[in-house]
């Protein structure tokens, strides 16, 4: 599998098949969440990176935030709400945004092991704090590696509400930390296949990953609501300060 994967993956279907695994209350729990760790004031501005289909951006618009949204697929941007957030397609490693235009960015929902190599990771982690103001902050989520590994399926299987039935085969490389996936899916008389690849880490790996990026004050949960960092939580959460 080629290390850009991602380019052509976060097509229509990966819409219409993920847009239904996210409720709109576990959405907002998510945002509660990024502004109540971050601190986010009234009028902060916002950048959502990747943003997807602007799941989150959305709702920092709503909440009072001058929310903004960057994505490299045009298919996932296609489907972001029109306003309040504002939105531009971009790569992580080269964002089109002034040196300090933001008081906080948020790369959520695993994103950042989608690169595959530690140097591209860097790259999207040192544009984040580019763009940040002094004393700004980075919200990385990411799913945690000592919890996907403890129960890592081999093969997995679910059905969405329009009749989408999805097969999925994964393999693990424990040396690269690399998770391929190649997935299966039937909806009526339509049939597709798809493959990713996703770099799991540790909460180890993604400190030195941060600190490599230029950021010192770094504190970790391993929750929405600010619960600690355990060997056995499901995400990664950094609120990184230069």
């Amino acid at each position: 599998m080629t290390s850009s994967w991602w380019r052509t993956y976060f097509d229509d279907e990966y819409f219409r098949q993920h847009d239904p695994l996210f409720s709109s209350e576990r959405s907002r729990r998510e945002v509660a969440g990024m502004l109540n760790l971050i601190g986010l004031a009234q009028g902060a501005r916002v950048l959502d990176a990747p943003c997807g289909w602007g799941r989150h951006s959305t709702l920092l618009a709503e909440a009072g935030c001058d929310a903004f949204g960057a994505d490299i697929s045009f298919h996932m941007l296609r489907h972001a709400p029109i306003g309040p957030a504002r939105y531009a397609a971009a790569d992580l490693r080269s964002l089109p945004y002034r040196d300090a235009a933001f008081d906080a960015v948020v790369n959520v929902f695993s994103s950042l092991g989608l690169f595959l190599r530690d140097e591209d990771d860097i790259a999207a982690l040192a544009e984040a704090r580019r763009v940040l103001r002094p004393d700004g902050t980075l919200l990385l989520e990411t799913m945690h590696r000592d919890d996907v590994i403890a129960a890592y399926a081999d093969r997995d299987q679910w059905s969405l509400e329009d009749g989408t039935e999805v097969r999925v085969r994964r393999r693990f490389n424990p040396v690269t930390g690399i998770s391929e996936e190649r997935l299966q899916w039937r909806r009526g008389t339509e049939r597709g296949r798809k493959s990713h690849a996703m770099r799991l880490r540790t909460a180890t790996e993604i400190d030195a990953l941060l600190r490599a990026a230029g950021f010192s004050r770094i504190e970790y949960f391993g929750t929405w609501t600010g619960g600690r960092l355990t060997h056995r939580s499901e995400s990664v959460i950094a609120c990184a300060r230069v």
